[in-house]
């Protein structure tokens, strides 16, 4: 089994982030999902989905203060130490290199170092990483001041005569504007929430404005 670990490797050094070890004494790769459900009207459960659960990974490391390099620095335990509290403290996302598999994008959800009087010279450590995925919708910020002005002067009224991108005013409700109609049809604006009070005279002063009421 030791030497499974040790030789039966794809990559030559386990790294987390910056921090390479030395030894690595356990690695536990965990893929995981979430089956959703409900029940129906005759007692029994109905699955729909499959949720993929983030990739996980728990490791067991060493990094020493001898190693085969003589170059290498003489307190590689405490800086590797250091480092990997920093990457925790800071939230970074790091690279993650296991014997079997390299996984770009990890985040530190646990650091666990324990200290004996076995470990010498070393540093002995659990981790546990999980990966991380990004949200990359565009959102689109109105202006603050007047919702009219935020609409009129971010989006063009070509753009919303043409039926083919629709603002949200700042003021409506999610989706109060059409969705899915042809490019033929004026849907306008649907199901507007009342103006709040505090605002109203901005909006009538700007109504006032635009139609050239005195």
């Amino acid at each position: 089994m030791v030497l499974s670990i040790l030789y039966g490797r794809k990559y030559p050094k386990a790294k987390v982030g910056t921090v390479v070890m030395d030894a690595t004494l356990t690695e536990d790769h965990r893929y995981t999902s979430r089956v959703t459900h409900y029940p129906v009207e005759n007692g029994a459960i109905v699955s729909d989905h499959i949720i993929n659960e983030p990739d996980v990974v728990v490791i067991s490391g060493v990094v020493s203060d001898t190693p085969l390099n003589i170059l290498s620095s003489f307190n590689r335990s405490v800086d590797a130490f250091n480092r990997l509290v920093e990457i925790h403290r800071k939230r970074e996302v790091i690279s993650l290199v296991t014997g079997i598999k390299v996984y770009p994008k990890m985040a530190i959800t646990l650091l666990d170092v324990p200290r004996t009087i076995k470990t010498g010279q070393s540093l002995t450590f659990n981790i546990e990483l999980q990966a991380v995925t990004f949200d990359t919708s565009v959102r689109l910020q109105l202006d603050q001041g007047n919702p009219l002005d935020g609409v009129r002067d971010i989006t063009p009224q070509a753009i919303v005569a043409d039926n083919s991108n629709y603002p949200l005013l700042q003021l409506d409700p999610p989706f109060s504007l059409k969705d899915q109609a042809s490019s033929g049809i004026d849907v306008g604006i649907q199901s507007l929430q009342a103006i709040p009070t505090p605002i109203l005279p901005n909006i009538l002063e700007n109504l006032r404005i635009m139609f050239g009421v005195a």
